[in-house]
C-alpha cells in the first residue's frame, strides 16, 4: 500500500490512472458531483475493458460501476457514458463498441480505511445530489397531449406576454427572444407544454423555441418553427465526448421564427451565453451574436450563422407535433450525463450538492460514510 494525499490506494489503482480516463470518469455525473473529490474517488477504482458483446459479469453486491466510454445494456436496462448503477444488476454486456468501465468494490477494505473517510463522504454526497438531480428531471408518466404542448392561453403565459409586450412588434419579439434565451440550455425531454419550461426555467432548443412560440402568439405576433440540420461536430462541443460516437452525424436543430413586416425572421433563442461561449472557443467569429439581437430586418440564428445558412430563407411550420410527440429512446439519466459539461460551466450542479449535504445531516449519513 502506499499512500496519495489523503487517499489510501492500492499500487494497481495508482498504476493504471491515465489523464484520459479520468477526464472522462471527471465527466461522468458522479464526477460532476464529486467535483475535486473525483480524482481521489477514481484512484480507489478498476477500469476494465469489454469488447463487443462482453459481458460486464461481476456479482459483487457492493460494486459501483461508471460507464466511462462505450454503452452497456440489458434485458431491462441500458446505460451510457457518465452513467453510473450498482452491483446486482445481472446481464449487462457491451454492445455496439467497446466499452471501459470503472468499478469501486464499496465493500472492500481498502474503500473502508480510516484515511478514505472523506471520500466516501464526498461520494454519499455525489450519490444523494445525483438521485436529486435526476428526479427533478425525470418526466411525469402520463405525457401531455402534444396538441396541447404550445399552451398560449395559460395563465403564466399570457402574464409574462404582457410584461413583454414592447410598443412594436419587433420591440416585443425581441423582448421575448432576450427572455427566452439566457434560459439555461440542458439536454432532456422534449415532451412538455411551454407553460411547463416557463416553471422549469431550463430547456433544450424544441422545449424554449415552444415557449418563445407560446409567448409570440400569446401577444398577436405570427410565428411558428424551423427545423435546420446541425453537424454533431458542432452540437457535440456541449456534451461529453464519450457521446459522440453515439450519435448520428447530423442531428435536428429547431428554433423559433417570426413574421416582421411581413418577412419571416429566424430568431433562435436557444443557446444561453455560457452554452454558446463553448461554441467560442471553436468559433470566435461568431462573438458579435452576443449579446442575443432581433429587429426587422436582423434575424438571428447562431446555428444558422455557423453554417452559412441564409437567416431569411427559411421554411416555417406551425407546430411540431409529430417531432414532440415522439418518444426519446433516452431516460432521465442519459440526459443528466449528456448536461455535465454544461452543468459544470455554469456551476449549477452545486445547488444539488447542496441539497445532498442537507439531506446528509438529516438521515445522519456523515456519520455512516
Amino acid at each position: 500500500m502506499r499512500k496519495h494525499g489523503a487517499t489510501t490506494m492500492t499500487k494497481h489503482s495508482a498504476d493504471m490512472i491515465n489523464p484520459d480516463l479520468l477526464d472522462e470518469f471527471d465527466e461522468s455525473t458522479l464526477g460532476l458531483y464529486l467535483d475535486d473529490d473525483a480524482p481521489a474517488a477514481f484512484a480507489l477504482g478498476r477500469v476494465r475493458n469489454l469488447a463487443p458483446g462482453e459481458a460486464l459479469d461481476d456479482p459483487n453486491p457492493f460494486a459501483l460501476h461508471v460507464v466511462l466510454d462505450g454503452r452497456l445494456a440489458g434485458p431491462r436496462n441500458w446505460y451510457g457514458p457518465g452513467n453510473h448503477f450498482t452491483g446486482g444488476e445481472q446481464g449487462l454486456q457491451a454492445v455496439d463498441l467497446s466499452a471501459r468501465v470503472w468499478t469501486l468494490d464499496m465493500g472492500g477494505g481498502t474503500w473502508s480505511a480510516a484515511a478514505n473517510r472523506p471520500v466516501r463522504r464526498a461520494m454519499t454526497h455525489a450519490l444523494i445530489a445525483a438521485d436529486a438531480a435526476e428526479a427533478a428531471a425525470t418526466p411525469p408518466v402520463v405525457l401531455p397531449d402534444v396538441e396541447t404542448l404550445c399552451d398560449i392561453d395559460h395563465p403564466e403565459i399570457r402574464r409574462n406576454a404582457v410584461r413583454l409586450r414592447r410598443t412594436t412588434e419587433a420591440g416585443t419579439a425581441e423582448a421575448i427572444l432576450k427572455f427566452i434565451q439566457p434560459m439555461p440550455y440542458r439536454f432532456g425531454t422534449w415532451q412538455e407544454r411551454a407553460s411547463d419550461t416557463l416553471a422549469r426555467g431550463t430547456g433544450m432548443c424544441t422545449t424554449k423555441a415552444n415557449l418563445q412560440v407560446a409567448l409570440m402568439r400569446a401577444v398577436g405576433l405570427e410565428a411558428g418553427f424551423v427545423e435546420i440540420p446541425m453537424p454533431i461536430s458542432r452540437l457535440g462541443m456541449l456534451m461529453p465526448k464519450a457521446w459522440l460516437s453515439m450519435m448520428r452525424p447530423t442531428v435536428k436543430h429547431y428554433f423559433a421564427a417570426v413574421k416582421l413586416g411581413g418577412r419571416w425572421h429566424a430568431a433562435d433563442a436557444s443557446y444561453d451565453d455560457e452554452a454558446f461561449g463553448v461554441y467560442l472557443k471553436v468559433a470566435p467569429e461568431l462573438s458579435y451574436m452576443i449579446p442575443a439581437y432581433l429587429g426587422e430586418g436582423r434575424p438571428y440564428s447562431p446555428a444558422m450563422e455557423s453554417q452559412g445558412m441564409d437567416m431569411f430563407g427559411i421554411e416555417v411550420q406551425p407546430h411540431l407535433h409529430e417531432e414532440m410527440g415522439k418518444r426519446s429512446r433516452f431516460l432521465p439519466r442519459h440526459f443528466e450525463a449528456l448536461n455535465t459539461r454544461l452543468d459544470r460551466v455554469r456551476g449549477t450542479h452545486r445547488h444539488w450538492a447542496k441539497v445532498a449535504l442537507e439531506q446528509a445531516a438529516r438521515e445522519g449519513t456523515e456519520v455512516r460514510a
